[in-house]
């Protein structure tokens, strides 16, 4: 099952518990008015019917979509508001966890911003051009200058880590950086 499956399959499951239980709870407002005109009669208000009882939540089918391509944590720090709302939807039975409901809200949030997400990628694309043009034209005027590049004293040469993408030297950078801070590649781990 893909996602856009998943996606319609819960889309209908949700429908059809919303239905059953706006029948339920229009019974009980047909039975609360008829217990009202009772009530202008003298009849105690405990006649009053109970509430309908709380529907569970319909099970999620499959998880698919919110498993796959799940392999990375990111550590972040949420308001008090954000977490019960998370919280919310953990206990209501949406999802098993918090790490699937942030999971999902991060997706979510990625599609419905697509429009400023394609802004940023193309501006930093511009960025990342005109980064390496300016490293170009400053190693181009350090041969003029007659500062070629030279290997410092006292620093071991690089150690082979280099961005794939970039070609950027890391060996100075702490070794368990994941991603390229130059470009943003991802690093395989060595």
């Amino acid at each position: 099952m893909n996602g856009e499956e998943w996606n319609e399959q819960y889309k209908k499951t949700i429908k059809d518990w919303k239905e059953e239980y706006h029948k339920a709870l229009d019974e009980w407002k047909e039975r609360l008015g008829d217990v009202k005109q009772h009530i202008k009669q003298n009849i105690p208000e405990s006649a009053i019917p109970p509430l309908p009882p709380k529907f569970p939540m319909p099970p999620l089918p499959y998880v698919f979509p919110f498993h796959t391509g799940r392999s990375n944590v990111v550590a972040s720090r949420i308001g008090d508001e954000q977490l019960q709302s998370i919280d919310i939807m953990v206990e209501a039975g949406l999802f098993e966890t918090r790490s699937e409901a942030v999971a999902y809200l991060v997706s979510e949030g990625i599609k419905a911003r697509k429009d400023m997400f394609d802004k940023v990628t193309s501006a930093l694309e511009d960025i990342r051009k005109l980064r390496k043009e300016a490293e170009e034209q400053v190693t181009n005027l350090r041969k003029e200058i007659g500062m070629a590049e030279t290997k410092e004293i006292g620093k071991p040469e690089s150690q082979g880590r280099t961005c794939p993408k970039c070609s950027k030297d890391l060996s100075e950078l702490p070794g368990d950086i994941a991603v390229c801070p130059y470009c943003g590649t991802k690093i395989k781990k060595e």
